[in-house]
């Protein structure tokens, strides 16, 4: 029997097992199925080795471009909260 996900299209690539999580938790919290596809632990390769150390966030291909831009605009909040911490220091800060 072929797998459910074998069709399925990867929206993100990682190095980390513990992004690619958080990515794939990201992502079923609004209602997209996910997979990750990778070492999780199970390869004898580093993480950082180039392809083999890749875990990717795989997803139905027609919700493929719903994640992509998800993920997109959390990226693009993220560069705003970290422009806003640099332009307004707290007072711990000072």
């Amino acid at each position: 029997m072929p797998s459910p996900t074998k069709d399925w299209v990867s929206v993100a690539e990682t190095g980390n097992d513990e992004e690619a999580g958080l990515i794939a938790g990201l992502l079923e919290s609004l209602g997209i199925p996910v997979e990750v596809e990778g070492p999780s632990g199970a390869s004898p390769w580093p993480e950082n080795l180039g392809a083999f150390g890749m875990s990717r966030v795989m997803v139905p291909p027609e919700r493929a471009v719903q994640a992509r831009e998800l993920l997109a605009q959390r990226q693009r909040q993220f560069r705003e909260h970290l422009l806003e911490d640099v332009s307004h220091p707290s007072e711990d800060d000072e």
